[in-house]
């Protein structure tokens, strides 16, 4: 059996991230199209996505601070 993870090339940071974003856009796009939140426009939504994910990135930064 060979090792399959020898066959996936390494990728540094920048190309992971752009290999990620490439895989969730679409999905991202859609989701923000079809919410229907009261009040919200589709702009409003990617804003709240946005702020979402900027305090989840600022969390895991504080947990990463802390096991080191």
């Amino acid at each position: 059996m060979s090792d399959l993870a020898s066959h996936i090339p390494e990728f540094g940071y920048d190309e992971r991230v752009m290999i990620c974003r490439k895989q969730i856009e679409k999905a991202v796009y859609q989701f923000i199209a079809n919410t229907k939140v009261e009040g919200c426009d589709p702009a409003e939504v990617a804003m709240a996505i946005a702020d979402i994910a900027d305090d989840y990135i600022l969390l895991l930064a504080q947990k990463r601070n802390l096991t080191h």
